[in-house]
């Protein structure tokens, strides 16, 4: 496997992945920031939603999301669906799970750890298929 069909495949599919991961936890993040939801009012609603919508990070996890499903759409035409999807998901459990522990202060617990085992595990094989 060349270089170039690696990225256009495999490389692809990761980039998605990091893309998707990178959105979710962009909005995850600024969730925390802003506090919970107040829901007694639409006025208070639209004042939250209002203060969500000015971060300027949110600009980058939106076009980080709308281009993931096209880098996904383009690696499959070059991988089997079936291998393709699973590591797809594999990577973006991999990618949240480093940004919650790096940035969100999420803990590392022993089921996240066995887990994270079981899904490197798992993406060994659907690599050697």
């Amino acid at each position: 496997m060349t270089v170039k069909s690696f990225f256009l495949s495999w490389g692809l599919i990761i980039l998605s992945a990091l893309f998707d991961s990178y959105a979710a936890f962009v909005v995850k993040w600024k969730f925390n920031q802003l506090g919970p939801f107040d829901t007694s009012s639409t006025g208070s609603v639209l004042n939250y939603l209002g203060k969500f919508i000015q971060s300027p990070f949110l600009a980058t996890a939106v076009v980080t999301f709308c281009l993931a499903p096209g880098l996904w759409f383009f690696a499959l035409n070059r991988v089997q669906l079936s291998v393709g999807y699973p590591t797809l998901v594999g990577f973006h459990l991999i990618f949240i799970l480093i940004f919650g522990l790096l940035f969100l202060g999420e803990p590392l617990t022993q089921t996240k750890t066995v887990g994270l085992v079981f899904i490197f595990l798992s993406l060994f094989f659907l690599f050697k298929s």
